[in-house]
Parts: structure tokens; C-alpha cells; sequence
């Protein structure tokens, strides 16, 4: 017996079992001391096929449901016969039902797989198990069945609560018929079309159990009749693979510069890891767009074509491009058509933020233009732009340049990967500013006529709570630049330019270039230059000023000293003082630059460089304190 069918028979065991307890109990009228023994016995068998099934992994959501009914059996015709036991015995199919239905729904609620999965995995190639397109399949696959668990159960507790159905040919439809015709006539058909119905939705070929190209020696042999050549299976979208997703609006297909100048990024892409897929417009089935607005109220366009399913492939990619040449300056008719056509997604922003490339050719005019028209559509379909790819040709390959513009494609095609694989975002633009405002007025003005649907995804999303919603990322708080902080540079800044005024600024003191470093100065670690610095104390700037200054240095040295200030005198101290004045956090590296001048202090503070808790004040007059040599 090989392995497979092995597993099989195990998991049918609870089943088995569970359908000879309800006959025999049926049958006999479910005498106690009869059913007590047989439910024990059974479940001895049902645990003896789910030890070994939930060891190997094997184990699904149904074999457990019927073990857990033969428990529950079990423990009310021993515990409580007159409770439990009566009550299953009133009604075992209904029991069963039910308990199936928490089985396969309460796991999933809190967090489980799908329990269809474990079914799909038996079928599908491992490559596809972390794909959304297969995770998707089984969420919607698992919530049928739980529908049908759930009618199910509400047919034959109608039978059982109900006397008029006892003894009638009703009671069997409610008990029998009902719920088996769900079982065997939706639940099945269903399960065994729907992964396929759905893949052909999306455009896709469906994944078939061992869907890999046999090796040409193991091909099969020619027929008379040779049968037609299947349609490729999409497996850069269903193996697990990151996949580019590319829309070529070029009607020259593969031979036209707009095809070559996405083939020149396939090598560095794959080198990456990425796959790329590319869609050429011209062989597919696109009306025009009729401006009926409809897309805006519905959330989809009316016209049956190809249009929502290539979308949908840009939605689900990890990456897009845009491409096309200039014809008359601007896009082909196909990429507009394709572009108008995308209304319903232009008014809904995206939260994916993928990152996407715009590519153009021309012979002389507007290339640029037209790939920055196109970069600027990528938000449509949830992508920001890593850049442009641009050329000028004349001819199929007559690149002016060729080498030049393959080298930029290279360049991008590594900015697309690591935006990809890294997950970057960049900087967010006044433009996405602009988009927010002016989108988010319209869509509320017009939430309750042709724009609902827009009103409603936007709600959804959350995006009417601000723009930093919008876009997914904060304002940065910076330490140290609070009113304090403020007010404190405010004082000095004003201070300083009076003082300008009236004549009082000191020269600058002598650079280590110009003269011989002494003191402070002369220090080459920050452990002796904060042991000089009473050196270069100035008593008549401290006046009768009195604090302390705890220095709490990392990185290339670590340690903890204080500045101790008070009577016209400064005195260094190994280790932390209590309830310092100031304390400043710094790396060994920066408070030497920044003592000796190498480094602006302000900037250094401003750019979070080190930080400070404590008097600010007392910092801004360091320059002061700390200006004698």
C-alpha cells in the first residue's frame, strides 16, 4: 500500500466512525449501555488514524471535526447521559454539522489558515502557497464551506426541534437530503471549479497538479492529430516569484524600440531575482473609453473586455512599468485608450506604494515629456516612480546611443529591484500633496451622486484623516528643537547681532592652520579634551553662574564624566553627578569635531548628531564659557 492511499484511509477513519455511531444509534434507538461501549470503541479508533495523521502534518480541519464529535459523543453518554447524551442522541446529524462548523470557522477566526488550504496544497505545486491568488482562493473557498456547514446544521436542528418533522418523510429531507445535496451537489462542484474559474478571471491559466514541462527527452510522442498548443501557465505571478509587471503600448510588438528598451532591463532584473512579465496592448480586446462616469458610482467599468484583468495583473504585481513611444506627441491610442479606460482606479488611491519605471522613444520630439506623462500615471495603479527610461531612435534598434541608453537601463532596472526587494519608498512629492487636496474636495463633493463609490474607498481607507494617512508616512519629531530650544537660539541669534552692532564681536580666535594648537585644541581623544576643557574656561563670561554638565559619551569611547561650575571656576570629574544642569549624549568622534570647530555645533544639534536633556540655555553659551585659549 503506498503512502498516499495510506494517509487517505487514516483520514477516513473518524469519518467511518462517526457515520456507525449515528446508524447504529439510529437503528437501536440508542439504548445507554449500547452506545456508552460503542462511542469509547470508536473513539479509540478515530484517535488511533488522528495521532499519526496530525503528526505527519496530514491531519485537516474535517478529520478533526468528526474526531471532536465522536469526544463529545462519548463524553456525554458517560458524564452526562441525561443532558448531553440525550440531546445528541435527539439529533446526532445536526450535532455533527454544527461541530464541523466551529471545526473549520473558529480556527480561521482566530487567525488559522484557511482549512481548505491543507486540501489545496495536496494539488498545487509548493511554489504557489505564498502567493495572494492562492491564499485568496482558499479564503473564499473556506467561507462557501462554512456556509454550507452553517445550512447544513439550521436543516437538521429543523428537524430535530420541530415534532411535526419526527417520523416524517420531512425529517429526512432536513436530516438527509437537504444536507447532503449541499455536501455533494454545491460544496464538491464548487471546490473542484472555482480555483480555475477564478485564475481564467484574472487572466490567468489555472496551476494544474506537476504543472512543469516535462524534459525533452520525456516528451510525449506526436499523434496524428497533434492537439492544439496550450496557452502558457502565468507562473510569475502564482510561483511565489516577485514579478514586474510591464504594459508595452507599442503596435510594433516585440520588434519596435519600445519592446527592446524593456528587454534591455530583463537581464538585471532576473539577475535580482525578479521576473518580468510583459503585456503587449496591441493584441488585446480595449474599447474606447465613453466618459459615462459610471466607473465612479459602480467602482467598475460596464464593457466586458480585457481592460479590468490587465489592471488587475498591475494591482497584484510588485513592481510596473509604463511604456510607450510618441506618436504625435504623446502616448499610442492603445496605452490612451488603456489609461482612459483606468477612471475608476484614478480616483482611488492605492496603499501598496510599489515602485514603477516610465519608458519612451522617439525620433525627435517629446520623449521625456511622455515618459513624464507616464510616470505621473503609475499612482493610478498604486506605484511611485524610480525614474525614467528615455531614448531617441528612427528605426527598429536605431538607438543614437545604444550603449548609453542600455547602461541607464541597467541603472534602473537595479533601482527597480532594490525598491522591490527592500521594500524602499521614497521621499513623498508636493505633488501627491496636490493630488490629495484637489482629489479628497472633489470626492466629498460629490460622495452622494456620481463619485459614492470613490467616497466610499476613501473612507475605507482612512485617507479623509490627513494626508499623513495618505501617504503612509509621519512628520519626523526632532529632539531638541522644542520651544526651549527655540526661544533659546531666538535670545542668542538677537543677542549676537547687537552686539555685532555695537562694535563688540571678538576676532575669531587663530585655527590649528594658522597657529599652533594648544589646550583643548591639542586633544586627540574626547576623554582629554573634555579633561582640558577648564583650560579654556572664561570666568568673566560665567560671572556667578552655577551648574553642572554631565557628558555621556559612546561609539569609539565609553564612558561618563561632569564639568562641575560655580565661583569663576570650572573642574573636570570622572563618572555621573547628581541632578546635573545639562546632560549631553554624544558620540566620542562628534564632541571633538564639534569642540575643535571641525564640525557646527548647531548643525550637529539640529541634525539629531547628539542630544541633550536639561538647560538648553546653558549649551548656546558654550561658544562663551568655553572661549579662551
Amino acid at each position: 500500500m503506498n503512502s498516499e492511499r495510506r494517509w487517505g484511509l487514516l483520514g477516513l477513519a473518524p469519518i467511518m466512525a462517526s457515520v456507525v455511531l449515528i446508524a447504529v444509534g439510529e437503528a437501536s434507538g440508542w439504548p445507554l449501555a449500547v452506545v456508552r461501549w460503542l462511542s469509547l470503541l470508536l473513539l479509540a479508533v478515530s484517535l488511533a488514524a488522528l495521532i499519526p495523521l496530525h503528526r505527519a502534518g496530514r491531519a485537516t480541519a474535517i478529520n478533526l471535526g468528526f474526531g471532536a464529535f465522536l469526544l463529545l459523543a462519548a463524553a456525554g453518554f458517560w458524564l452526562w447521559p441525561d443532558g448531553l447524551g440525550r440531546a445528541l442522541a435527539a439529533g446526532p446529524i445536526a450535532w455533527l454539522y454544527w461541530v464541523l462548523l466551529a471545526g473549520v470557522s473558529l480556527p480561521w477566526a482566530f487567525g488559522a489558515p484557511p482549512f481548505t488550504e491543507a486540501f489545496a496544497k495536496r494539488t498545487t505545486p509548493e511554489a504557489v502557497w505564498q502567493t495572494d491568488i492562492f491564499k485568496r482562493i482558499n479564503r473564499n473557498m473556506t467561507l462557501v464551506w462554512c456556509l454550507l456547514f452553517l445550512a447544513a446544521a439550521l436543516s437538521a436542528t429543523l428537524a430535530t426541534v420541530l415534532d411535526a418533522l419526527k417520523g416524517s418523510i420531512a425529517q429526512a429531507v432536513c436530516t438527509g437530503a437537504i444536507p447532503l445535496g449541499l455536501m455533494l451537489g454545491i460544496g464538491l462542484p464548487f471546490t473542484k471549479k472555482y480555483p480555475a474559474y477564478y485564475q481564467r478571471k484574472l487572466g490567468l491559466e489555472p496551476v494544474r497538479e506537476g504543472a512543469e514541462p516535462l524534459p525533452a527527452d520525456q516528451s510525449p510522442a506526436p499523434t496524428s492529430a497533434p492537439a492544439p498548443a496550450p496557452r502558457p501557465i502565468r507562473e510569475e505571478t502564482m510561483s511565489g516569484q516577485k514579478t514586474i509587471v510591464a504594459i508595452n503600448g507599442s503596435p510594433h510588438g516585440g520588434i519596435g524600440n519600445t519592446s527592446q528598451m524593456i528587454e534591455m532591463l530583463r537581464p538585471t532584473l532576473e539577475a535580482e531575482g525578479l521576473a518580468l512579465e510583459v503585456i503587449t496592448l496591441h493584441d488585446k480586446e480595449i474599447d474606447y473609453c465613453t466618459g459615462c462616469a459610471l466607473c465612479l458610482e459602480k467602482g467598475k467599468c460596464w464593457i466586458p473586455d480585457d481592460h479590468r484583468g490587465l489592471v488587475k495583473k498591475l494591482l497584484d504585481a510588485d513592481g510596473i512599468i509604463l511604456a510607450s513611444p510618441v506618436y504625435f506627441l504623446h502616448v499610442t491610442a492603445q496605452m490612451k485608450t488603456f489609461l482612459d479606460r483606468s477612471l475608476a482606479w484614478g480616483h482611488k488611491p492605492r496603499d501598496t506604494y510599489k515602485p514603477g519605471l516610465a519608458i519612451s522613444v522617439a525620433a525627435a520630439f517629446e520623449e521625456k515629456e511622455v515618459a513624464d506623462y507616464l510616470a505621473g500615471m503609475l499612482h493610478v495603479y498604486g506605484a511611485f516612480s524610480v525614474g525614467t527610461l528615455t531614448a531617441m531612435a528612427t528605426g527598429p534598434g536605431g538607438f543614437l546611443g545604444r550603449e548609453t541608453v542600455q547602461a541607464r537601463a541597467q541603472d534602473l532596472a537595479r533601482d527597480l529591484a532594490r525598491a522591490v526587494n527592500q521594500k524602499r519608498r521614497y521621499p513623498v512629492t508636493s505633488q501627491e500633496l496636490f493630488f490629495y487636496l484637489h482629489m479628497g474636495w472633489l470626492v466629498s463633493a460629490n460622495k452622494d451622486g456620481v463619485m459614492k463609490d470613490d467616497y466610499r474607498h476613501w473612507e475605507e481607507k482612512g485617507f479623509f484623516q490627513g494626508f499623513e494617512k495618505y501617504v503612509n508616512q509621519q512628520w519626523a519629531e526632532v529632539e531638541g528643537l522644542g520651544g526651549e530650544a527655540r526661544d533659546a537660539w531666538i535670545k542668542q541669534m538677537i543677542a549676537d547681532r547687537k552686539a555685532r552692532k555695537a562694535g563688540q564681536t571678538s576676532p575669531p580666535a587663530p585655527q590649528p592652520q594658522e597657529a599652533e594648537a594648544t589646550g583643548p585644541q591639542a586633544a586627540t581623544t574626547c576623554q582629554e579634551l573634555l579633561e582640558m576643557m577648564p583650560l579654556g574656561f572664561n570666568p568673566d563670561e560665567a560671572g556667578d553662574l552655577k551648574a553642572s554638565v554631565q557628558f555621556e559619551i559612546s561609539g569609539g569611547e565609553e564612558f561618563v564624566a561632569h564639568l562641575d561650575i560655580g565661583g569663576g571656576k570650572c573642574v573636570f570629574a570622572s563618572g555621573p553627578v547628581d541632578n546635573p544642569s545639562l546632560v549631553i549624549k554624544s558620540p566620542a568622534e562628534v564632541w571633538l569635531a564639534v569642540s575643535q570647530g571641525r564640525l557646527d555645533g548647531q548643525a550637529a544639534f539640529m541634525s539629531g548628531k547628539y542630544q541633550t536633556q536639561g538647560d538648553i540655555t546653558l549649551l548656546m553659551r558654550f561658544n562663551k564659557l568655553f572661549s579662551s585659549r
